[in-house]
């Protein structure tokens, strides 16, 4: 289990209460992994930012929702604001902060989570596993387009098209310009990754079209078909 602090400082740094409000929309709509744990401290209810803006504010759905995230929140008995604090409560240097505006905060960029995109990047960071944010392909296998040039490689191509289209993340294959020392050649932000059958003479190489939507997610995707495949 991975724990997160919602940073008071953090919180209290937004210089009014449209900005608090905004930031705390984009906490809110943070995709949490089940196993993940987000966590406050009762302090969090005296800051002025909350005091002078949230308890003063006319009530909406947005207050609505922001009342909701507070109290759904993981009490926690001590107030953690630095990453010593963290490493220590968690027995672990896997965490992060949750907040607004860290500004000059002594807490690792990559710590500091202001919203979904600041969480995906760490958790492609500090976990090993990201199979929560990878999208299915929703093509069966036996449906997923092979192309391949018509050379000495294309028995060896077909042999990895007819295994690699059983994952589930791959969407559609081709050959490729030849070369390459290692398995992975390249994965690109579009869920393009190039795969090279580097043992060959050739080094006979294939384009395969991923669910990849970024390069973090391509990356990680790579990841399981050099984990499955290169042998």
């Amino acid at each position: 289990m991975s724990c997160f602090f919602l940073n008071n400082q953090a919180i209290n740094n937004a210089a009014n209460y449209d900005e608090f409000k905004e930031g705390l929309l984009e906490l809110i709509a943070i995709n949490k992994q089940p196993s993940h744990s987000f966590y406050r401290h009762d302090s969090i209810y005296s800051l002025p930012i909350l005091i002078n803006g949230l308890y003063v504010a006319k009530a909406g759905k947005d207050e609505t929702e922001i009342y909701r995230f507070l109290e759904q929140l993981t009490p926690c008995e001590r107030l953690i604001e630095t990453e010593p604090e963290a490493n220590t409560y968690c027995k672990s240097t896997v965490n992060g902060f949750l907040g607004i505006k860290f500004n000059a905060a002594p807490i690792r960029a990559d710590k500091q989570l202001t919203n979904n995109e600041d969480y995906k990047k760490w958790c492609f960071s500090f976990l090993t596993v990201h199979d929560f944010f990878l999208t299915k392909s929703a093509i069966a296998p036996e449906d997923k387009k092979v192309h391949l040039s018509d050379h000495h490689g294309k028995k060896e191509l077909n042999e990895l098209c007819d295994r690699i289209k059983n994952c589930p993340y791959v969407e559609k294959m081709q050959s490729t310009n030849w070369g390459g020392k290692k398995f992975i050649r390249k994965a690109e932000a579009n869920g393009l990754i190039e795969i090279v059958l580097y043992k060959t003479d050739k080094q006979y190489a294939l384009n395969v079209q991923t669910t990849g939507r970024d390069l973090p997610e391509t990356q990680a995707i790579a990841q399981i078909l050099r984990d499955k495949y290169d042998n």
